[in-house]
């Protein structure tokens, strides 16, 4: 991970003198010659992070490094903020006796960084010829087309499926419980999603929900997910509940119904025993547990007959492989041998499987890659069960040398976390993980979602939930690889957890579990520290006087990420704070209406992020002013201030890297604040749309026609608060580009869709609480030609008229709370693309018109099969149990 260090600095470095350059007045030679030195390290670790094997030379050389460039990285981030300090007090400055005394001692510290620097060039070990030996071969550029971790690649699990599907849908008539136990690796996990997707189960079981429950279990967040995944939405109401009424809401809703609640990874009886009185034996429902443990699979299993999972045999190995590496595609001939010897020696371990083929993933051409592979793994692979520490070493040091700062940050989250990509993301950029090519045209973000796709594609993480577009929406990683992610990570000095108060030493970065103001309380300094993460689950109002100690302690932080944990609870925002100059990333949970102007001095900051208690946040610090700025996010109505004269600013340009704004207000929108993001992808409005869409009597024009000067923005919410809307605004006055939009409390007549209709590049829309009223909605032909997904919530609406002639390319369908409608339009069916449809709190009419959707849309599937054909898979989901159980007695 040293090259990781290096490259933050050079880039620190280089963005100094390309836009601070007063900062460092007469040390900027000695800058750009410590630049230089640096820049040779820079490639002779990226070059020592693609060695396998252990190397003690290797090993000493890169510790030698990491101090220097360390101590290097230490000195020009305490001099920055010293700089920044002394050019902000204006006319003080001059008064200030210690800041040139501070510049003398940066310059002679440089100077002996760079001597450190040049003993270690003239180590008789620094040389290539260190790797020659255990170099890896250039494995050529990046593969796109590499397969994931879906149902398609299961292999093996047939025979056990059936078995398991036969006892759910076809065994006892009561309530059972049934429990699949095996070793780490052996693919629990995989055959549970085999078996609760399998078609024959979805269409029996119309109430399910999967929850992973693993080693770090809380039963009230088992209860709340399982009552999430019932009912398809989040209550707020929960959050007063206690233990035994979340149970006694789950048994509610279940009612007399059908059911299937699968439990993946439960770990103990007593966490068993906790959970099972949430389920109601209701005849014909089951529970599904996947367990590790024996003693957990016999208790829990009606039975006692757990169902005991198999090894994968020899033939199942090599065809899982083959898989994994090749898709649909045919094993080349010279591959086969050594193929098949590795596949023989992962000893039936699905997960072993999946980890050596991300070793061999980009090797799929080079068989004497796969022959060194088979020899050298042969034995290896034959070790002791417990442990694979050893085989994920090998996938991780097969990584390229920027994909392992990305993996091992994976161990920071807690485990069994499922990270939103967006978030993860933007702290790696944050970290400085992500860095600029200038050869490419994608911008951070995008280069991040290729880092998270490739590890994806290599198995290493686990891509859990998918947008409609296809792009990662949640992730996780496997329980083994988060503890190799924390040992490795640790070793390397990337990050380390804290579970309660100690020394830090010199960790850079803290993944706190424990009551955050243990460690703030304990008056400590760590200059060191550049990120803190909070993932403590209890909340810690902080006194105004405490939350002054976080600039104290930590005078270099990048990173402050406590929302939406709420670890932290800010009741002020300290002017102290406003001088942690180097900050990038922010997340906060607030009580704040007011975000002072002195925020503006953050002017490293990337991502700003506040979830406060308040119904709207003002905004005083110019946030136009923040060039770096690429990410602001509230959960209330922003109000930004108004950018400056450019007469007077030093920054009159628009900020190219703005790139979302949500939520704001409508006065926000002006044509001089816009104007400064034209590069602007995400954009959320929320307050009274009145202001937003009414037309100025004078100039006859609206502060939504500045939205159309946003030619890159891809989506936009538009949350009313208050006022009375008569229409919507003109086509041409939309983004061209606009392709996810969102209304919510618009309550506009159901003809005024007829706008959105024609916008062609539309594809995602969410109508939600009451954004649209009325009885009737009937849209015109050849509207909303490239729409794919759709949801309705909250309205009074009765029929609707919807056939393939409205939405040709419609994939999946949400109907939530519409409980006035009378039937979903027969003619859907039609609809050759609509793979999914939801019904949550509708009417008895509306499911079973939706079931005779699905009797159609099945009909369809087997004559296309009948024809040797592929049919396109249609899932219906209804809720509540109620209306199920009227369907079921017809």
């Amino acid at each position: 991970m040293a090259e990781v260090v290096v490259n933050l600095l050079i880039e620190n470095l280089t963005q100094l003198l390309k836009e601070n350059i007063k900062l460092i007045f007469g040390l900027k030679d000695d800058v750009e010659q410590l630049l230089d030195d640096l820049d040779d390290f820079k490639a002779f670790l990226r070059e020592a992070g693609k060695s396998r094997y252990e190397n003690d030379i290797l090993k000493r050389l890169i510790t030698k490094i990491r101090v220097v460039v360390t101590k290097a990285e230490d000195l020009i981030d305490q001099y920055v903020v010293a700089a920044k300090s002394h050019y902000d007090r204006k006319w003080t400055r001059f008064l200030d006796v210690e800041y040139p005394l501070r510049k003398r001692e940066l310059a002679e510290e440089i100077q002996k960084v760079r001597v450190s620097v040049n003993e270690i060039r003239q180590d008789p070990d620094y040389a290539r010829n260190a790797l020659q030996e255990e170099a890896l071969p250039n494995i050529g550029a990046r593969q796109n087309q590499v397969p994931n971790v879906e149902e398609e690649h299961v292999v093996g699990f047939d025979g056990e499926a059936n078995a398991i599907i036969q006892r759910l849908v076809d065994g006892s008539k009561g309530f059972e419980v049934i429990s699949i136990v095996g070793m780490p690796g052996l693919g629990k996990t995989t055959l549970a999603n085999k078996v609760f997707k399998d078609e024959r189960v979805e269409n029996y079981f119309m109430n399910r929900a999967w929850i992973y429950v693993s080693g770090v279990y809380k039963r009230r967040d088992v209860f709340v997910r399982i009552l999430k995944e019932l009912t398809k939405q989040y209550r707020s109401y929960v959050d007063e509940m206690s233990d035994g009424d979340l149970a006694l809401e789950i048994k509610k809703f279940l009612g007399s119904a059908k059911y299937l609640i699968v439990l993946d990874d439960v770990w103990k009886v007593e966490h068993w025993n906790e959970l099972k009185i949430a389920f109601p034996p209701n005849k014909g429902s089951r529970v599904l547990v996947s367990t590790r443990y024996n003693d957990v699979a016999i208790e829990a299993d009606s039975k006692g007959d757990p169902h005991n999972l198999k090894f994968l045999n020899e033939e199942e190995s090599w065809e899982l492989l083959q898989k994994k590496l090749f898709q649909k595609k045919i094993c080349p001939d010279e591959l086969k041998r050594p193929g098949k010897i590795i596949a023989k020696n992962c000893n039936g371990l699905p997960l072993v499987m999946v980890t050596i083929a991300g070793v061999l993933l980009h090797k799929a051409e080079i068989s004497a890659e796969w022959d060194r592979v088979a020899e050298s793994m042969g034995d290896f692979l034959r070790m002791k069960l417990e442990s694979y520490k050893d085989l994920i070493q090998m996938s991780y040091d097969q990584l390229p040398y920027d994909l392992k700062s990305c993996f091992l940050y994976f161990g920071a989250f807690p485990q069994a976390n499922e990270i939103p990509a967006g978030k993860l993301i933007r702290l790696w950029i944050a970290e400085g993980f992500v860095i600029e090519d200038e050869k490419q045209l994608l911008s951070l973000e995008d280069i991040a979602h290729e880092k998270l796709s490739d590890l994806v594609n290599r198995n290493l993480v686990m891509a859990m939930q998918r947008k409609s577009n296809g792009q990662i929406k949640t992730c996780r990683i496997h329980d083994m690889l988060h503890e190799f992610c924390k040992s490795e990570a640790k070793e390397e000095n990337l990050f380390e957890e804290i579970n309660m108060r100690r020394q830090l030493h010199k960790i850079r970065r803290l993944s706190v579990r424990c009551n955050v103001s243990e460690i703030l309380y304990s008056g400590l300094a760590a200059e060191h520290v550049r990120s803190l993460l909070c993932f403590s689950s209890n909340e810690h109002e902080l006194p105004a006087v405490k939350l002054a100690i976080i600039r104290e302690a930590f005078p270099l932080l990048r990173v402050l990420h406590t929302a939406p944990d709420e670890s932290i609870i800010f009741t002020r925002f300290p002017r102290d704070m406003t001088k942690l100059f180097h900050l990038r990333y922010i997340a906060i949970s607030t009580t704040l209406k007011i975000l002072p102007q002195a925020i503006d001095s953050l002017w490293n900051m990337q991502t700003l992020i506040v979830r406060t208690q308040q119904s709207t946040l003002d905004i005083k610090g110019d946030i136009w002013q923040m060039t770096r700025l690429r990410h602001l996010q509230t959960n209330s109505s922003a109000q930004l201030p108004p950018p400056s004269s450019s007469k007077t600013k030093k920054n009159p340009f628009p900020n190219r890297n703005l790139q979302t704004l949500s939520r704001i207000s409508p006065e926000s929108c002006t044509a001089a604040s816009l104007v400064k993001a034209p590069d602007l992808k995400n954009l959320g409005i929320q307050g009274n749309l009145v202001k937003l869409f009414e037309t100025n009597k004078d100039t006859g024009s609206s502060l939504f026609k500045n939205l159309r000067e946003l030619h890159l923005l891809e989506k936009l919410k538009l949350l009313n608060h208050g006022g009375e809307l008569q229409c919507l605004p003109q086509k041409y006055e939309f983004p061209q580009k606009i392709r996810r939009l969102t209304l919510s409390g618009t309550q506009l007549k159901w003809s005024e869709l007829s706008v959105l209709g024609s916008l062609e590049y539309l594809e995602i829309l969410k109508l939600v609480e009451n954004a649209f009223k009325g009885d009737k909605w009937e849209p015109s032909e050849g509207d909303f030609p490239r729409l794919q997904f759709l949801r309705i919530e909250r309205t009074d609406l009765k029929t609707w008229k919807a056939s393939s002639l409205h939405f040709p390319l419609l994939k999946r369908l949400i109907l939530r709370q519409c409980l006035n409608l009378e039937e979903v339009p027969p003619s859907l069916a039609d609809i050759d693309n609509l793979q999914e449809m939801e019904l949550n709190l509708t009417n008895s009419n509306a499911a079973l018109s939706a079931w005779n959707i699905l009797q159609i849309k099945q009909g369809k599937e087997k004559e296309v099969k009948e024809k040797g054909g592929t049919p396109r898979r249609f899932k219906l989901s209804i809720y509540p149990p109620d209306e199920l159980k009227l369907i079921q007695q017809i």
